[in-house]
């Protein structure tokens, strides 16, 4: 099961009110709320252990940061062992989420305007789209999830565009970097058999 979305949260709130179920309709808008404006600190464990549940391979980062956690070794580390996962964010418990590329999916970095144009003057030249997974909202653009390719990292592969692939890694959502949380735009759906 994927987490919630902003348009799941607000369809939840509008049944619990045409219900009269004030409860629940307080505690939705509190979720809507925190959605909107995240606190400092997100609940990552939760995020960190649904990856894993999906076959998603991750490991902790710096709180804040892109970088993984001292005295590991990065996305080499990434696992989706739920006691290993519990006890990094039981010690760190405002520890990013990496995610492992290259495993159950990749992800095409977008960053900025130059990448939006490049993407979209590519993607209409070959008519090429890759089956897009979900997509996230980044502090410079976005991520587009794929199914793997076996491919490894390429940097600057359009102008703005960059690619990870095997032995690579990006930060996940509830991730926070420069104080902007990574937020699912589109919410990730692994296909059956990848996960």
């Amino acid at each position: 099961m994927r987490p919630p979305t902003m348009a799941d949260l607000e369809a939840q709130a509008r049944a619990a009110a045409d219900t009269g179920n004030l409860p629940e309709l307080e505690r939705l808008e509190r979720a809507i709320d925190n959605l909107d404006h995240p606190g400092p600190t997100p609940a990552l464990l939760p995020s960190a252990l649904w990856y894993a549940s999906q076959g998603i391979p991750v490991f902790p980062l710096q709180p804040g940061q892109k970088i993984p956690l001292p005295r590991t070794h990065g996305c080499l580390d990434a696992t989706t062992d739920e006691a290993l996962i519990r006890a990094w964010w039981a010690a760190t418990p405002t520890a990013n989420i990496g995610i492992a590329t290259g495993h159950v999916l990749d992800v095409i970095d977008i960053d900025g305007p130059a990448g939006r144009d490049s993407w979209r003057d590519e993607v209409a030249a070959r008519g090429l789209v890759p089956p897009i997974l979900g997509t996230v909202d980044t502090p410079r653009g976005t991520h587009h999830y794929i199914t793997p390719t076996g491919d490894g990292n390429a940097a600057g592969i359009w102008p703005g565009v960059d690619f990870r692939g095997a032995g690579g890694y990006v930060v996940a959502p509830p991730s926070t970097v420069g104080g902007h949380a990574y937020r699912w735009i589109t919410p990730i759906e692994v296909p059956h058999g990848l996960g």
